[in-house]
């Protein structure tokens, strides 16, 4: 027979409350969840390091509340529609249980995957974990899956209780003038910290900016050119800031460098042109490279790891995917291959046409590099390309370079911006005379525009050819490695997919690019292997800086002449990335969906992403973080 209280329960609950009674009630009951949400996310702590500065550890305070409080507000406007139309107390209720339970598991569930691959839960990973992957993911004992279940039943208490206790305090009480308070502090305090982080990226304040990473859903607001615009400081190069130390989760390298002392080394100079796909290695389009390249190592089959400039200058360097971007950057974590040459006193002769403050590799490939040259002067793509090759040669006819070794870096910019001068003499025509973007569709004939292009790289390669000459007259390739090569691709629609430019896939016409190395004492070779940017470094430590470390110390590489084929290329866009193995191209995008592509970047519908190698990428991207 059922009780009185039972009896006035389930009328209790059954009767309708009134709009404002829920509404009041839910803003309260998700507003306590984000505490509860705060009390979970301090596992985040278990591998992040607490900064020691003041005005980081505010932000970091504000940065968790305010961020906990926008996730629960979410919650609070999923629940507003359905108070609108069903304003009952059982179905809100219960909805309002549901919705906070599962933001608070899955909260701790992202703890777990944070806490073992230092990246927060995404698509990928629900689909690995449902495609048969759990027990590698997660390697957790009956024991450990009985507290789990006991752990969300406990939660889902707890939310009863909550929700009990609190629509009796709030019908008791008069919570207008405190609502409001809460609900002033709250917006107060998610409007602070993207004002605080807004100024510490444009200050390039690394205790402030490193904290980002460990919030789930985290969308930092910056604004560092409205901050130049009204003549707010913005960092441009190493700055008092940029030199600030914080607590460091990056494990890189795994050892540090022992390197042998030698009483001779070659001078290394790496040449990139951006945008220099691996078909415009060719006698009429690039003679002086493709010349060059005859008396050179020549990779034919050479890989960018990257279809974008940021990810590909970072995956030349530092020999590891552009996943690691954001880290390196926030933490001003310079490339090993650059420190490594500071180290050993070789000269920089660091000339870039573009800015190295946008991306910002003077905060990550170069962060260590002294008096960093950060912009050219030039107006135009092909001004600035002239600019930096006339100050290179200037560097080389004017240094003492007998008793010091330099290392050099020329990074150009005219094929990139379809770029070269009014009085240049074209070799490709038809040519457009302007580029225009609005004119590209699946129907344009691609001809003009890409002779544009080839004309661009035409006019760099003579650049090229004049630094080649130069090195040539001085005597210098008798001791100096030369490496040409490029950040990324182009493409002009080449698989009949409407795609032009780069940073739009992972086809060969916008990662397969040039790689040849000229290398004093080793005999020209053509070679057709695997090799990706992700091998450049490895090579260099090993071969030009003498350092006895294995690859796995500071990158995911090996030594560009090893002609074993690793089992999947990892190549990384600003928002996405993908795992290329055999003929197959996988691509994560930044919600962790993946699709699976043919090289000739047709998607395979019915095609399941190869779990075992998927799984491998995701111990990669975690494999240089301090567990």
């Amino acid at each position: 027979m059922k009780t009185k209280a039972y009896q006035a329960y389930i009328a209790n609950f059954r009767y309708p409350a009134t709009r404002k009674q829920l509404v009041r009630w839910s803003s309260w009951f998700f507003c306590i969840n984000t505490i509860l949400l705060l009390l979970i996310s301090l596992r985040y702590f278990a591998v992040i390091d607490l900064p020691n500065d003041n005005a980081a550890q505010l932000f970091s305070v504000l940065s968790f509340v305010g961020h906990f409080a926008s996730i629960t507000f979410i919650g609070f406007l999923l629940t507003l529609p359905f108070i609108l139309l069903i304003p009952s107390r059982t179905f809100i209720t219960l909805l309002a249980n549901a919705l906070a339970a599962s933001l608070l598991v899955g909260l701790i569930i992202d703890t777990f995957v944070y806490q073992q691959y230092h990246f927060h839960i995404n698509t990928m990973v629900f689909t690995l974990i449902f495609g048969g992957a759990a027990e590698e993911i997660f390697t957790f004992s009956l024991k450990v899956w009985l507290i789990a279940a006991g752990g969300v039943i406990t939660l889902l208490l707890i939310e009863y209780l909550i929700s009990r206790m609190l629509w009796n305090w709030v019908q008791a009480r008069e919570t207008r003038w405190l609502g409001v308070g809460v609900a002033t502090t709250l917006v107060t305090v998610f409007v602070a910290q993207n004002i605080v982080y807004a100024f510490a990226d444009a200050r390039a304040y690394t205790p402030i900016t490193h904290q980002i990473q460990y919030l789930p859903g985290y969308k930092p607001v910056t604004a560092k050119r409205l901050f130049a615009k009204y003549g707010i400081e913005v960092a441009q190069g190493n700055t008092e800031y940029l030199n600030t130390k914080v607590g460091n989760p990056i494990d890189y390298p795994k050892s540090p460098l022992s390197c042998r002392t030698k009483s001779s080394a070659n001078n290394v100079l790496i040449i990139v042109v951006d945008s220099m796909r691996a078909d415009m290695l060719d006698p009429e389009i690039a003679p002086n490279i493709y010349t060059f390249a005859q008396v050179s190592w020549q990779f034919s089959n050479h890989y960018s790891n990257a279809n974008s400039t940021r990810m590909g200058i970072f995956s030349l360097f530092y020999g590891m995917p552009g996943t690691y971007w954001q880290s390196m950057l926030t933490q001003n974590v310079g490339a090993v291959l650059v420190d490594q040459f500071i180290e050993q006193y070789y000269r920089p002769a660091i000339f870039a046409s573009s800015k190295l403050t946008s991306p910002e590799f003077n905060r990550t490939v170069f962060a260590n590099v002294p008096n960093l040259r950060v912009q050219s002067l030039g107006s135009t793509p092909h001004a600035r390309d002239r600019e930096i090759t006339d100050e290179f040669i200037q560097f080389v006819n004017s240094a003492s370079l007998q008793k010091q070794p330099f290392f050099g870096f020329l990074f150009y910019d005219s094929p990139h911006a379809y770029d070269y001068p009014e009085n240049f003499q074209l070799k490709f025509r038809p040519s457009w005379e302007a580029v225009n973007y609005f004119a590209l569709n699946n129907d344009t004939d691609p001809q003009p525009f890409k002779n544009r292009y080839k004309n661009s790289v035409n006019f760099t390669d003579s650049l090229v050819g004049e630094v080649i000459d130069t090195l040539k007259h001085k005597q210098l390739l008798k001791n100096t490695i030369v490496l040409i090569t490029s950040d990324h691709g182009q493409e002009f629609n080449d698989n009949k997919q409407n795609f032009w430019g780069h940073n739009s896939n992972f086809s060969d016409p916008q990662t397969k690019v040039p790689l040849v190395i000229h290398w004093p004492g080793k005999r020209a070779e053509k070679l057709d292997h695997l090799t990706s940017h992700f091998d450049v470094a490895p090579t260099l430590i090993s071969d030009a800086l003498d350092c006895i470390n294995k690859p796995e110390d500071y990158s995911f590489g090996k030594h560009l002449l090893d002609t074993n084929v690793p089992p999947y290329l990892m190549m990384s866009s600003y928002s996405s990335y993908a795992i290329r193995n055999h003929d197959r191209i996988t691509v994560v995008n930044e919600f962790g969906q993946m699709n699976v592509y043919d090289t000739d970047y047709i998607k395979i519908n019915d095609a399941e992403p190869p779990m075992d190698i998927m799984l491998s990428a995701m111990n990669d991207i975690s494999y240089f973080y301090r567990k």
